[in-house]
């Protein structure tokens, strides 16, 4: 017999075929991505955890107790929340040398747990001109802040002096 078409029935079978290839190829293509978007997501919040560190280890370094009598130099509140998670408050004032706290304004500096994540907060000291600075690392929960005394090298949650630094 000389059969010059389809069946109906092989037509069936290769459009069955075909979808089924189609499909798995849909979901490898989405599943590539959604990983990409996961990894630049991941990219984008490691860079901004990364910025904020290097503020805030660059204002730590350049801590001053230049401040007048109306603001603290260092003041450290030692907290707990209910459930035992420390949320310490750390207050300090420094002379950054990065961006955005350049060296030449005294900022005041403030780091406290939120329920967003550990928050960063700077503001030009005596009304300055410059902006004030807000930075958060999100997956932070709580903090548990110590200091080193200038007298007995020891570590300390609480710190007394307002007016002086600590050793670290």
């Amino acid at each position: 017999m000389n059969r010059r078409a389809f069946t109906l029935l092989e037509l069936i079978v290769s459009i069955t075929v075909a979808g089924i290839i189609t499909l798995l190829a849909y979901a490898s293509a989405s599943a590539g991505f959604d990983t990409r978007a996961a990894i630049a997501r991941h990219r984008a919040t490691s860079e901004a955890e990364l910025r904020v560190r290097s503020v805030l280890l660059d204002a730590l370094r350049h801590a001053s107790d230049e401040g007048d009598a109306g603001n603290p130099a260092f003041e450290l509140v030692d907290a707990t929340d209910p459930r035992g998670l420390p949320l310490d408050r750390l207050t300090f004032l420094t002379r950054g040398i990065l961006p955005p706290l350049g060296a030449s304004a005294l900022w005041m500096v403030t780091l406290s747990p939120s329920p967003a994540g550990l928050e960063m907060r700077a503001a030009p000291v005596g009304g300055a001109e410059n902006p004030h600075v807000t930075a958060r690392l999100e997956r932070v929960r709580g903090v548990d802040v110590q200091v080193m005394s200038l007298a007995d090298r020891t570590w300390a949650t609480a710190w007394p002096s307002p007016a002086q630094l600590p050793a670290a």
